[in-house]
């Protein structure tokens, strides 16, 4: 078996030092040298670093970089591909490789850790075992996240699935946990029983014209009390994301307002968060303030999603309620 490694930064090629946790590029030999003292090594292995940054101040640029990094190495002679990345934005960049290269790859697994690789509670080695043990069974194709939350076993998580973390929270999860499966103690693999996914509908999406901000998209998360913001002269499309429930505030007068500026000047509305099934009173007014509802898909993979469509030329009608790398459950 031969994989290659792309280091990028993160946590987990990180040091702790003077009171911070910074950059370290020896750290992500550190990782290697740790797995190869646990588990062996009983791979081949090439290593490439496109960009090395702590993933919190990722732009459109690092994605960019990343992508046609993995994209020039799919079909050489490796059985997978594993992306080091810190675990602040790495579901922005799970969505974005999902998207960018399709379910019909060789499996490419995003590699994180909790804690820098010295400190006894980092799970930084496991993730890098989870990934190597699922490339190996050579189970599924696409995009992938091991991750290992505090007392569980380390799961497999759809690229496009993860939804956002807790507060003070290092756990990862799957939207209605739907995670493709997860290893137990003595790394046995159990596939989840309720896991499903969809065919492609549409090709992926080019990353090659991606600028480095997302101009265009506005998103905005309710709270209690919530005064709208002012709509940019930019923005093009809003998401809004929703409270639990799929729902938002539809009885202030600041939301009619907003919406009724959105609409004047032909914004598009996505809301996130939502499924099919009952609703709640408060929805009636989501066909009078033209808000589309994108049901059955993580909250963060509706942004990378949109923002790839707009950057590669795409009609985001053709692509938003269209399956790509199994993300709409």
């Amino acid at each position: 078996m031969k994989i290659l490694f792309v280091f990028t930064g993160g946590t987990i090629g990180s040091t702790q030092k003077g009171g911070y946790i910074c950059k370290d590029k020896c750290k992500a030999y550190t990782l290697l040298e740790m797995y190869k003292n646990k588990y062996g090594i009983n791979f081949d292995y090439d290593t490439l670093e496109p960009y090395y940054e702590l993933s919190e101040n990722n732009t459109g640029v690092n994605l960019f970089k990343l992508a046609n990094c993995v994209k020039d190495n799919l079909y050489k002679d490796y059985d997978g591909i594993i992306v080091t990345h810190g675990t602040d934005t790495l579901q922005y960049t799970a969505s974005a490789l999902s998207y960018a290269l399709g379910s019909d790859t060789i499996p490419v697994c995003i590699v994180s850790s909790n804690y820098t690789l010295t400190d006894s509670r980092s799970n930084g080695v496991e993730n890098l075992q989870g990934a190597v043990k699922f490339i190996e069974r050579k189970a599924n194709r696409g995009v992938w996240v091991p991750y290992k939350n505090p007392n569980e076993n380390l799961k497999i998580h759809r690229g496009t699935r993860l939804l956002s973390n807790y507060a003070f929270s290092d756990s990862f999860e799957s939207i209605f946990n739907m995670e493709y499966g997860q290893f137990d103690k003595d790394f046995s693999f159990v596939k989840n029983p309720d896991y499903v996914e969809k065919a492609d509908e549409i090709p992926p999406l080019p990353i090659e014209n991606i600028g480095e901000l997302s101009k265009e998209i506005m998103v905005i998360n309710p709270y209690v009390g919530m005064s709208y913001p002012q709509i940019g002269k930019d923005v093009k499309y809003i998401i809004h994301n929703s409270f639990h429930s799929g729902t938002i505030n539809t009885a202030s007068s600041s939301a009619e307002s907003f919406f009724k500026e959105a609409q004047e000047r032909n914004i598009k509305v996505y809301l996130t968060g939502t499924t099919e099934g009952a609703v709640y009173e408060s929805t009636v007014k989501f066909q009078e303030f033209n808000i589309t509802c994108v049901n059955n898909i993580a909250p963060i993979s509706v942004y990378v999603k949109l923002w790839l469509s707009l950057c590669s030329g795409k009609n985001p009608q053709d692509t938003m309620g269209k399956s790509l790398s199994s993300d709409i459950i």
